[in-house]
C-alpha cells in the first residue's frame, strides 16, 4: 500500500512539473496568470497617455472621481455653499452657524487665534502682531477688532474670510475644521467687545447662530464683568 502511494506521488511531482519544464530542466518562457507574478498597481500621481493600454479613466487619470454629489463619510459639514467672490462674501452674511459651540469649543477657538491669528493681529486684535510690525503694509484698513467694522461684521462673513482669505489673508480652510473656524470667528466677535481696561465678555454657550441678524444679538448677550476670561491652560 505505501509502495503504490509513493509510485502515484511520484508520478504526481513528474506530471506537475512537465508543465513548468522542458526537458535538460529549462523553462520554457510560460506564465500563467502573469498578473499574479508582476503586479499591474497604479501610482495616484502617474499619468498615461492616449496610447496607452492601461488608460481606462478619462483626463490621463489613474484615480475616478466620486460621484457627483456625494459627501465622504464624517465631512457633512466642509459643504459651503457661498463662492469665492465679492458676491458670495456679501451673500455669506446670511450663513447660519448650525452648531453648539460649549465652553470648551470656545477655548479652542482661543487658543486657535493665538496660534493663526495673533502673529498679524495681534493677541487682543489690536493689528499689533509680530508679522504686522515688521510688514505694516500687510495691516487691515480698519484699526483693531473693537472697530465699529469689526463689531457689526456679520459673523458668517468672517467665516468666510477665515475660509477663503480675503486681501492679504490668506485661507486658513487647510488648518482649521468647519467647527474650528466658527470657534475662531467667535472669538473674533467676542474680542470686538472689548472694553478700553482689556476686558472681554464671558464665555457663554452659543446653540447656533441663524443668519445675520441675530449675530448683534448673540454678541449682545455675552455681558461685560469685571473679570478676564479664562485663559486656555495647557494640559
Amino acid at each position: 500500500m505505501k509502495k503504490s502511494i509513493f509510485i502515484i506521488s511520484a508520478l504526481t511531482i513528474v506530471s506537475l512539473s512537465s508543465c513548468w519544464w522542458k526537458a535538460g530542466g529549462n523553462d520554457p518562457g510560460i506564465e500563467y496568470a502573469p498578473d499574479m507574478y508582476y503586479s499591474k498597481g497604479y501610482e495616484p500621481m502617474s499619468q498615461f497617455s492616449d496610447s496607452s493600454k492601461y488608460r481606462y479613466n478619462p483626463y490621463f487619470m489613474t484615480m475616478r472621481e466620486p460621484v457627483e454629489g456625494t459627501v465622504a463619510m464624517g465631512q457633512l459639514d466642509y459643504q459651503y455653499p457661498y463662492d469665492n467672490t465679492p458676491e458670495g462674501y456679501e451673500a455669506s452674511a446670511a450663513n447660519s452657524m448650525n452648531i453648539t459651540l460649549d465652553e470648551k469649543d470656545q477655548l479652542e477657538g482661543e487658543r486657535l487665534f493665538a496660534i493663526y491669528c495673533s502673529p498679524c493681529h495681534g493677541a487682543q486684535g489690536g493689528n499689533d502682531g509680530a508679522v504686522s510690525k515688521k510688514q505694516a503694509v500687510l495691516k487691515p484698513s480698519w484699526a483693531n477688532y473693537q472697530d465699529k467694522y469689526i463689531q457689526n461684521l456679520p459673523i458668517g462673513k468672517i467665516y468666510h474670510v477665515v475660509t477663503y482669505g480675503k486681501n492679504s489673508m490668506g485661507s486658513y480652510a487647510y488648518a482649521l475644521t468647519p467647527k474650528e473656524r466658527w470657534s475662531v470667528a467667535t472669538y473674533v466677535k467676542r474680542l470686538s467687545l472689548m472694553d478700553s481696561t482689556g476686558m472681554v465678555p464671558p464665555i457663554q454657550v452659543i446653540n447656533g447662530i441663524k443668519g445675520a441678524a441675530v449675530v448683534d444679538t448673540a454678541a449682545a448677550a455675552m455681558p461685560m464683568n469685571s473679570t478676564k476670561s479664562e485663559p486656555k491652560k495647557n494640559k
